[in-house]
Parts: C-alpha cells; sequence; structure tokens
C-alpha cells in the first residue's frame, strides 16, 4: 500500500513536468531566446511582445530581499526558543507562529496595502504597491516556515555536546551559537534553501503588492512583477492554445525548474554533511 502511495506522488510530479513543457513548448519555438533575452512583456500588444527578463529578474531581486530580512530573524526566534526561552515563552512563540502561518495570504495582502502602503508613500514610495512592500509581506508568510525549520535543526542536535561545551567553560551564547549551529548547520542550510523555494513560489501577496509593473527595479520603492503575479492575474484571460496562453506555461516551466534546482541543492547539502 505504501509504495503505490509513493508511486502515486511519482507519476503525479512526472505527470506535472509533463503537462507543464508541453503546454510551454509553442512558446518557446514560436517566440524563441526573446523569452530569456528581452524585458518587454505586452503579449496583447501588435505585434505582442514576450519578454520575461524583467520578470524573472523581479522574481530573484524579491526573493533575495525577502530573504535577507527573514532568514536573520527566523534564526534569532529560533535560537531564542531553542536556549533561552522559557516554557512559558515557547509555548507563546510557537503559538504565534502557528496562528500566523494560519493567517490567509490574501488578508496579510489586505492589511499591507491597506495600512503599510499609506506609510511607505510618505517615506518616499511612489506607487502604493513596490518592491519593500511585497519583501515585507513575503517575509510576514515565511517567517513561520523558517523559524519552525532552522528550531528542529538546532532541537536535532545531540545535548550532550551543550553540555560539554559548557562543561569546559562556555558560556550559554557561545555554547548555542558556536557549538551547536555549527553541529546543526546542515539542518539550517537545509531551512534557508527551503525557505527561499518558499518564498519564490508565493503569488497571492505578490500579485496583491508588488505594483505589477513588468520593470528592473532600481529602488525599493518601485514596482515588480514576479513570475507568479504574472501567471495568475494573465491565465485566466488568455484563449487557450494561444502563443501568450503557452508563455504563461513557459513562466510556470521556470519556476518549475527553479523549484526543482533548488529542491536537489537542499538534498545534497543533506547528503553531504551527513558523509
Amino acid at each position: 500500500m505504501i509504495t503505490v502511495v509513493a508511486m502515486v506522488g511519482i507519476l503525479a510530479l512526472i505527470g506535472l513536468f509533463i503537462f507543464i513543457i508541453r503546454d510551454a513548448i509553442p512558446a518557446l519555438t514560436e517566440v524563441g531566446a526573446e523569452i530569456f533575452t528581452s524585458k518587454y512583456w505586452y503579449p496583447t500588444y501588435d505585434p505582442p511582445e514576450y519578454g520575461m527578463l524583467a520578470m524573472i529578474a523581479d522574481s530573484f531581486i524579491l526573493t533575495g530581499f525577502a530573504s535577507i530580512i527573514v532568514i536573520p530573524i527566523g534564526y534569532i526566534i529560533a535560537f531564542f526558543l531553542y536556549d533561552y526561552a522559557t516554557n512559558t515563552e515557547q509555548r507563546i512563540i510557537k503559538s504565534a507562529i502557528d496562528l500566523l502561518s494560519g493567517i490567509p495570504t490574501v488578508i496579510i495582502g489586505s492589511f499591507l496595502f491597506i495600512y503599510i502602503s499609506p506609510i511607505l508613500m510618505n517615506f518616499g514610495a511612489w506607487s502604493t504597491g513596490n518592491l519593500l512592500l511585497a519583501a515585507i509581506g513575503l517575509s510576514i508568510l515565511s517567517l513561520p516556515y523558517a523559524a519552525s525549520l532552522m528550531q528542529e535543526a538546532l532541537s536535532s542536535v545531540d545535548i550532550s555536546l551543550k553540555e560539554s561545551a559548557l562543561a569546559l567553560g562556555a558560556s550559554r551564547f557561545t555554547a548555542g551559537f558556536r557549538i551547536v549551529s555549527k553541529a546543526a548547520l546542515s539542518g539550517i542550510l537545509n531551512s534557508i534553501i527551503l525557505t527561499i523555494n518558499r518564498i519564490i513560489g508565493e503569488t497571492i501577496v505578490v500579485l496583491m503588492v508588488a505594483g505589477g509593473a513588468a520593470i528592473i527595479p532600481k529602488s525599493i520603492w518601485d514596482p515588480v512583477r514576479p513570475l507568479t503575479a504574472a501567471i495568475a492575474s494573465e491565465m485566466g484571460e488568455v484563449p487557450i492554445g494561444s502563443t501568450h496562453y503557452s508563455a504563461l506555461f513557459t513562466a510556470g516551466l521556470i519556476l518549475l525548474m527553479i523549484s526543482f534546482i533548488l529542491t536537489m541543492i537542499s538534498r545534497r547539502v543533506t547528503r553531504s554533511w551527513k558523509s
């Protein structure tokens, strides 16, 4: 029974790849390298332009920006839960993390758009949706994920390692930060990669607050349009079988390949560290 369930999952994954690749091929053959070299995405113009360079750059820039925000905060929370928090503090913080992870993304997007966007406008933002606002939203969404994974990585280290360091005169912080964290490095790196993978695939928040402009940003106030936002906003409006339709599947294929590569890197990091 377990084997059958596992095979169903594998077949579903293979079917997903086949489905996306099949519908992406027409755009890849008709448009060609322009998809990856042009930054002009005007699929409804005559003649249409299907350049995704700006949206690919937006996806990477936004993911990197959000990761810079959330990964250090996630580690600090995880380290505090592991080494300093009392049982009561752990229950409160973990309950808050669980609650945050359960909030619908559309609620977070609405909160950012209604309350945070006007504040950013007072600090120099010229668009209600922008790179910074989207990065804040992605950070909020991925923080529970990052903190939980890193806390699990730290907790997986044998407690005797920390006790030995304390017995040799190391401070509590040194034992946790330099000894335990080093021992848990593979798990922490794995957590970082999985968090990045989570961020790059998020859709609703970036659709609501990123600004929707397919341009390469020059500042944190510029609007952006990641690949996920383009797919979500346009897929329901294009004729099935058109080049525009196929180009959106090409965007999905790019995201799928990025996710696949990140997953493989994560597995490689885990295996190499264990060996």
